[in-house]
């Protein structure tokens, strides 16, 4: 998979045309080996990048109302599952986090950071090293990875100039969320989420490349 088709659950990219918090961080943590974890761009995103709902990063003002945090018009992006439990206080996705939290999320960051410059990307080695996730196909036929295991992996495998890795598909997790399907989709299909806003948001994570992120933490 090329890395400039990867996104996060928030549409960032891990291509180098993009904005992804734990990049930026690696680039601070290159240039002062010494920074402190609330110094870094990890620490300002698990601080302020704090959306109540998809839509909020979809620069429209949808209303989603019907669709919590972690919560998508094809449901979440576990098999079967239409309401997630998901604590965005103990998420590493998002903030706000408290600074205990934060500082444990940096040093486990470095630490991996350092393993993978001396081992490298080896999936096939360690049972649970591949990027897992799922596919967006959209109607004209390009794809984008969202990824579910393996952010950080990800994020400093495209630190370290990686242009394509293998990836796979999350057991009990969706393979694939075609836009040709979006009529189907549960929360569309009940009714609960309208098609203008499914569309809008399953084109965040190819409209967009994580600078709409960036810019959110700027206000």
């Amino acid at each position: 998979m090329s890395v400039s088709e990867v996104r996060t659950i928030f549409g960032a990219s891990f291509g180098e045309d993009g904005w992804h918090h734990i990049i930026k961080t690696l680039e601070e943590y290159d240039a002062e080996p010494e920074i402190e974890y609330d110094k870094t761009s990890l620490y300002r995103f698990l601080k302020h990048f704090t959306p109540k709902s998809i839509c909020d990063v979809t620069g429209e003002k949808l209303g989603c109302d019907v669709l919590p945090l972690f919560n998508y018009p094809w449901g979440t992006f576990k098999r079967n599952e239409q309401v997630s439990t998901k604590d965005p206080m103990t998420s590493r996705f998002c903030g706000p986090s408290e600074d205990e939290f934060i500082r444990d999320e940096f040093e486990r960051t470095i630490s991996l950071y350092k393993k993978i410059q001396t081992s490298g990307y080896r999936p096939w080695t360690y049972g649970n090293g591949f990027i897992g996730g799922t596919f967006l196909i959209n109607n004209e036929g390009e794809t984008r990875f969202v990824v579910l295991q393996g952010n950080h992996r990800m994020a400093i495998l495209a630190h370290l100039k990686y242009q394509s890795m293998h990836v796979r598909e999350v057991r009990g997790y969706l393979t694939k969320v075609s836009e040709k399907d979006s009529a189907n989709w549960p929360l569309v299909k009940s009714g609960k989420c309208s098609v203008h806003v499914a569309h809008a948001v399953f084109s965040l994570y190819f409209r967009e490349n994580g600078k709409h992120i960036e810019k959110l933490l700027e206000n």
